[in-house]
């Protein structure tokens, strides 16, 4: 029986080949293609530097929240779309990872970048902790143990006082160089722009293909000489250094690491809803939804209190309709708002464009077979 070594080499090898398996020339893009992607590319870059430095009010530090939720909306994407692992207590992961970097800077006196060292290594830590248990239990059993760590991260450990500081919460104050809210919004999106890379590279390689094949059936995975216990460490080790960046981002966007910030409300639940409606192993469209989402979250409310019978209630309109289109999606698109991005990401990677909203169920760019 092959190994999953040599199917990934007789894979690169298929790719290489001029003709597909149908007899037809595999498409090619021209240098002129290639200069037109990358124009779009450039073209996108500066729409957004333009947007960051123009001298018009906007919601920087709103975008740098979409931002940062993306990034943690990433780190579930890598349990729940890659593994199949359901994570309900990434409030743990992402509040322990502020925390950390915060107790860096207060009580080790050391900068910003030590401290969001710090949150990387903590969120890897505590997340191959629960990939041991997640080795044992699986499915609904393993949902609840997460729960169950979110829960008591937020009424036990970040109540302890020498941790977090207590009702004050710890400061974690912004880079010198990024220290104004448009400057600090850039510092989130190169952070993004690395996660991106990163989770790119992974799904594309043969450690990629090893976590879908985990994903489907780790018993058949086993068969074909996946390393069940590394790969699946490897994956929450993944998850957990994303999850302790976005901590860290998270606490000195707030400029403070407090407590009452990290909840299943305000974190666990909403990166739910972004990894769901923007669709699983979908970066593109995680990234796209979360940013319509805190824009949302901002400008809805300001809308509902225009509304006379939700004038009162104009808090709950973005939760309720976010409830409802998580809702509306699972039935009518399951694979999410990335149906629709990740034809994009396939145009760019030198692929036809061909916008297919049926969806699949591989992660963007990679073949789904275990």
């Amino acid at each position: 029986m092959a190994t999953t070594a040599e199917r990934a080499a007789e894979d690169d090898a298929t790719t290489a080949l001029p003709y597909a398996d149908d007899g037809k020339r595999r498409f090619r893009p021209t240098p002129g293609g290639w200069a037109g992607r990358a124009a779009f590319v450039l073209a996108l870059a500066l729409i957004v530097v333009w947007y960051v430095t123009a001298n018009k009010p906007f919601r920087a530090d709103e975008l740098s929240a979409g931002v940062i939720l993306a990034i943690g909306a990433l780190s579930l994407n890598v349990l729940v779309g890659y593994t199949g692992q359901i994570s309900l207590g990434h409030q743990a992961f992402i509040g322990i990872g502020a925390f950390s970097a915060a107790y860096v800077f207060s009580h080790n006196h050391q900068g910003f970048y030590a401290g969001l060292a710090a949150s990387a290594v903590v969120g890897i830590v505590q997340a191959v902790l629960l990939g041991l248990i997640a080795l044992r239990v699986r499915g609904l059993y393993f949902a609840l143990v997460t729960l169950a760590w979110g829960f008591m991260a937020e009424n036990a450990i970040f109540r302890i006082t020498s941790f977090t500081g207590g009702g004050a919460g710890t400061p974690f104050p912004r880079p010198s160089a990024f220290r104004t809210d448009k400057t600090y919004l850039v510092l989130c999106g190169i952070v993004l722009a690395v996660v991106l890379l990163i989770d790119w590279r992974l799904v594309a390689t043969k450690a990629g293909r090893a976590l879908q094949a985990l994903r489907e059936s780790p018993n058949v995975a086993s068969s074909y000489g996946v390393n069940v216990r590394g790969y699946t460490l490897f994956a929450f080790g993944v998850s957990g250094f994303y999850a302790g960046v976005a901590g860290a981002l998270f606490a000195a966007r707030r400029l403070t690491a407090g407590a009452s910030d990290y909840t299943f409300i305000d974190i666990a639940l909403p990166l739910l809803i972004l990894t769901v409606v923007g669709g699983l192993r979908r970066r593109g469209g995680i990234v796209v939804f979360a940013l319509l989402y805190v824009l949302g979250r901002e400008y809805l409310p300001d809308w509902g209190q225009s509304i006379s019978f939700l004038k009162d209630n104009a808090i709950y309109v973005v939760p309720a309709l976010s409830g409802v289109l998580a809702i509306l999606t699972l039935i009518f698109q399951p694979e999410g708002l990335g149906t629709i991005t990740a034809p994009i990401g396939r145009w760019l990677k030198g692929e036809r464009f061909e916008l297919d909203l049926s969806g699949g169920s591989g992660a963007e760019g990679v073949d789904a077979r275990p």
